[in-house]
């Protein structure tokens, strides 16, 4: 966010903008009017600052582990970080009891948030992966059922359901 402000004789205007270039016009146009003190800043609001903080520890296109080529070896380096910090954390709790349950639920959420990750992935980079996806499972067809591994075909007159 940039905040411009402008300082005139009897008054003073002050507009922010989200957007550089809507500012830097914002400035211009103010300019043209002679301000006596013209100033543009940026400010980091809260919500970006917050966002660019997890982003700079847990992002690891934007940390310093980017440098590193294998995905693969960026997760597990991150997951090994992870233990680090619940081993810390529980030591200065003081309580070696929950360090455990800490870094199982850890790694239950990382390994949740790359099975998230890597689905949006798949289906943002090949949506047609997901088109042979089975929607229902085989024993409750309307045209035949699977039983003992074998297949039974049913009545076609039979409409089928366990409720009806």
């Amino acid at each position: 966010m940039y905040k411009v402000t402008g300082y005139f004789k009897d008054h003073k205007v002050v507009r922010r903008f989200v957007d550089l270039y809507d500012a830097i016009d914002f400035k211009d146009s103010v300019d043209a009017h002679y301000p006596v003190k013209l100033t543009m800043e940026k400010v980091i609001d809260m919500r970006e600052f917050i966002y660019d903080s997890w982003n700079s520890v847990m992002n690891a296109d934007k940390n310093p582990l980017r440098h590193i080529p294998d995905t693969n070896t960026r997760h597990m380096v991150l997951q090994v970080l992870a233990w680090m910090w619940c081993i810390v954390f529980s030591m200065w709790v003081g309580s070696f009891w929950i360090m455990g349950a800490s870094m199982i639920a850890h790694a239950f959420v990382l390994a949740a948030i790359v099975v998230t990750v890597a689905t949006f992935e798949t289906a943002k980079r090949r949506p047609t992966f997901f088109q042979d996806f089975p929607t229902s499972t085989p024993s409750r067809s309307r045209m035949y059922m699977w039983m003992n591994g074998q297949k039974i075909k049913l009545d076609p007159q039979d409409k089928g359901g366990e409720h009806e």
